[in-house]
């Protein structure tokens, strides 16, 4: 048990992690509310307070409930509704959510799943008021959750960076990775809400990685919040790098040139979308062993 416990510690101190931690907070949701739900239901005086917790975390469309519970637009992204949907989003979050994370960060991961939710849940909540305008015969339901919705960004943001990317299933044969996307995407629709959902999340998905090649970041609100909460963290500033003085010797030269060089290392914003682009139209196997190792570079570095 002390080394699970070690190994969440781990997850949760790393800074390129984002999607370890996301599977980690879904399950840990999932778990702390089946257990609270569970112990209340027991009791018929404390079974109300079951049906609360719904209300009270899941998005509710209809707009009196909404009202009452705004919050929930924020809260719902986290919650999933059976054990195979936890299933699905975790096994989703792991091969898209790592992928992708190589390619453009861990930060911009966690933006991507909670735009993608959010997102998601305006537009169904538009539709859902649309079809009820119409009076289709389509059924909605009411209150929905949306962790699936918000992994279906991570997918489709994926697809649209590498779309020609493959997974190669089972050792037995590849397929590309925007075949596999859309596939699960029609197949959510069995399930009229859940299609629109997810279909709201991969449009948001989608929508990110488009707006980043031509320098907008959707995600740019979170990481200035993220790194407020980081400077609550941890207060004190940190100190500033104090360079050596150096001789005009030959040590001193070739020191000042090393310093130097591995300050220019990382590269900026406008190289990484240079290597997107080229990615997006010749495939990741086009780029040098160069261009990946500054690729991966950029991945790692806190500012993307």
């Amino acid at each position: 048990m002390g080394s699970i416990g070690d190994d969440i510690k781990q997850a949760f101190s790393r800074g390129n992690s984002s999607s370890i931690q996301l599977i980690l907070v879904n399950l840990f949701v999932f778990i702390g509310l089946f257990i609270l739900k569970l112990s209340l239901s027991i009791s018929s005086e404390t079974a109300p307070i079951a049906a609360a917790i719904n209300e009270n975390i899941l998005f509710n469309v209809d707009i009196p409930g909404f009202l009452v519970h705004p919050w929930t637009l924020l809260t719902y992204g986290f919650t999933n509704t059976s054990v195979l949907s936890l299933l699905f989003n975790s096994i989703a979050l792991y091969w898209f959510g790592l992928l992708i994370q190589d390619f453009i960060g861990s930060r911009k991961v966690i933006n991507i799943y909670t735009l993608g939710y959010i997102f998601a849940g305006i537009f169904y909540f538009l539709a859902y008021h649309l079809i009820a305008f119409t009076n289709a015969t389509i059924t909605l339901s009411a209150l929905v959750s949306g962790a699936t919705a918000a992994v279906y960004a991570v997918m489709f943001a994926t697809v649209t960076l590498i779309p020609d990317y493959e997974f190669y299933f089972l050792r037995r044969f590849y397929i590309k990775i925007k075949y596999v996307a859309l596939a699960f995407l029609v197949f959510s629709f069995i399930n009229p809400a859940f299609g629109l959902l997810n279909l709201g999340g991969a449009f948001l998905g989608y929508l990110y990685i488009k707006l980043l090649r031509l320098g907008i970041d959707l995600g740019s609100p979170i990481d200035a919040f993220q790194d407020w909460i980081d400077r609550l963290r941890d207060p004190k500033p940190k100190k500033g790098f104090k360079a050596k003085k150096f001789s005009h010797s030959t040590v001193g030269k070739n020191q000042s040139y090393q310093t130097q060089e591995e300050r220019d290392f990382l590269p900026d914003q406008e190289e990484v979308d240079a290597l997107l682009d080229k990615i997006s139209i010749s495939g990741y196997e086009s780029l040098t062993k160069k261009e990946k190792e500054r690729l991966f570079q950029a991945s790692k570095s806190e500012k993307l």
